[in-house]
């Protein structure tokens, strides 16, 4: 079996980093002796994480394009050309042999890049809508791997050699060995009987909803309601408040497999990782998309499943209107929840790490 020298551009965010890991996972059991180097900025988690995984990381200094009328933005085309250089001696240094991006500025700057010293180029994009940057590499990719199967519409008049709809890869731990709804409820200390929620923001967390749910908590406890809220790092709020027990308050849930086995009903961003793992785990949910998200990604990926009967949406800007009533509406309305179950799962796609790993390494071999 061929051995093969991999670069990986991903990270700004969860969103865009383990979705690559996951595929590196794969990677890596097909072939144990296949090579992987990093490229994202000291100051994200793609730093941290990638060392902890033990792969070879080197930073670049890029950003994204800030506000029109800050001074940074002249600054911008420099960093640009500078980490293509220095990526273009990653390539010629390690002997690379493709490269695998997943969106964000992050990745323009090695994508054009390889483009330069003829390594291919595939192109994960999470979102229903591609992001700037996977809109502009498209052209220069070898294969761009969707996770939403009505994305290639929006990418229909670029030059592009193969899009295929694989799903977006979910880490393992969301596959394997996840406790069924009794077991996880008892693995974090609530009711196994009681209707239970999963509330969480992203790892930073999200203000709007934080203060949605503390306001209507009385309402929620009055129903006999337990939560398990992710109120993010940003968030004091578990630290200010004591909470009853069947009230699950924490900065940051590392075992979120187990969080969402042990819910009935999830309410969270809609962020395509986010959405990735919901269908995977096959959990009802309301959506409340960022509304200052750079693409209006959020809003789009909602949209998607609200269509097709997976989720519902509350606009942030009303979520002081009834919230806990329509939350309790879809709470307790099991017909409306097994029927979001169906859907949600209709979208999981389990195996999208493993297929786009086999068919990254089928075009590889292809191309000798």
């Amino acid at each position: 079996m061929e051995n093969y020298n991999f670069l990986i551009a991903a990270g700004g965010t969860g969103g865009h980093l383990f979705p690559a890991i996951s595929v590196v996972e794969e990677l890596q059991k097909i072939n144990p002796n296949n090579n992987f180097f990093f490229v994202g900025r000291k100051d994200k988690i793609e730093f941290t994480t990638v060392n902890k995984l033990g792969f070879k990381f080197f930073p670049i200094e890029i950003d994204g394009i800030h506000n029109i009328f800050s001074l940074k933005n002249l600054l911008l085309p420099f960093k640009i050309l500078k980490s293509q250089l220095l990526v273009r001696n990653i390539i010629s240094k390690f002997k690379i042999d493709a490269l695998i991006a997943t969106g964000a500025y992050i990745s323009y700057p090695p994508a054009i890049a390889a483009s330069q010293k003829k390594v291919p180029v595939y192109l994960m994009e999470s979102n229903f809508n591609p992001g700037k940057s996977i809109s502009i590499l498209s052209k220069h990719s070898e294969i761009l791997f969707t996770s939403f199967p009505e994305t290639h519409t929006f990418l229909a008049n670029k030059p592009i050699k193969k899009i295929i709809y694989s799903g977006n890869p979910v880490r393992t731990a969301f596959l394997n060995n996840v406790p069924n709804q009794s077991e996880a409820r008892k693995k974090l200390g609530l009711e196994t009987d009681k209707p239970t929620l999963l509330v969480f923001g992203g790892s930073l967390g999200a203000r709007a909803i934080n203060n949605a749910v503390l306001e209507n908590l009385p309402e929620f406890l009055a129903n006999n309601i337990q939560i398990i809220w992710q109120t993010g790092k940003n968030s004091d709020i578990c630290s200010q408040i004591k909470f009853p027990e069947s009230v699950k308050c924490t900065e940051f849930i590392d075992d979120m497999p187990t969080a969402y086995s042990a819910a009935d009903l999830v309410i969270s961003r809609s962020g395509a990782s986010s959405l990735s793992e919901i269908a995977v785990m096959g959990k009802p949910s309301i959506l409340i998309p960022l509304v200052i998200a750079s693409n209006n990604e959020q809003e789009y990926n909602a949209k998607y499943f609200e269509k097709k009967g997976a989720a519902v949406i509350f606009n942030q800007n009303s979520l002081e209107v009834a919230f806990a009533q329509r939350v309790l509406d879809l709470l307790f309305n099991t017909n409306k929840l097994i029927d979001m179950q169906m859907q949600a799962k209709f979208f999981a796609k389990p195996n999208a790490a493993n297929f786009i790993a086999n068919t990254i390494l089928e075009n590889l071999s292809s191309r000798k």
